[in-house]
């Protein structure tokens, strides 16, 4: 057999040097759109951290409070109708009334979603909002009960938006 003539299914260098280049472009372009998806969703450090920081020692001992305290919460949300109400009620299961409560909702990776929002009073220690427009999935929910000004209760759950 002469040195002229292929033998088919032969790999030749053309052949390693083509799957070689191929391979890093694949990877090169998968690289450049997971790049480009991190970039365009990352929100951002938290807004103040170092303040924040600053002040830790005081939320724990406004937790410290609160666990003293001994209220309780319930959630309720109905996803149909995006209503959501929340119940108050202190150690002794009573209903705590006469609170003004806020509260931030958002998706746990990115702030791009997040909202604020009031809830009104509907008596016997309930709550009630109406969160309108939220997507199905997991959302978080910071909830802040002040009394005359000063927030007496926090907390904060995961509530889900069923599809």
């Amino acid at each position: 057999m002469s040195a002229a003539v292929s033998e088919k299914g032969t790999i030749r260098g053309w052949h390693v040097l083509a799957a070689l280049v191929g391979f890093f472009l694949i990877v090169t372009a998968v690289d450049v759109i997971m790049i480009t998806k991190a970039v365009s969703t990352f929100s951002g450090d938290t807004a103040d951290a170092y303040r924040k920081g600053l002040a830790y020692n005081h939320t724990l001992e406004e937790e410290a409070l609160q666990d003293k305290r001994g209220w309780h919460e319930s959630r309720s949300f109905d996803s149909a109708t995006g209503r959501l109400s929340i119940t108050v009620t202190d150690e002794n299961k009573t209903p705590v009334d006469g609170l003004n409560l806020q509260a931030d909702i958002g998706r746990a990776a990115t702030d791009i979603f997040d909202r604020s929002f009031a809830f009104e009073p509907l008596g016997n220690g309930t709550y009630g909002a109406e969160i309108a427009g939220l997507s199905e999935g997991a959302w978080t929910l910071s909830v802040n009960a002040s009394d005359n000004g000063k927030i007496v209760y926090r907390s904060r759950a995961r509530i889900w938006k069923q599809p």
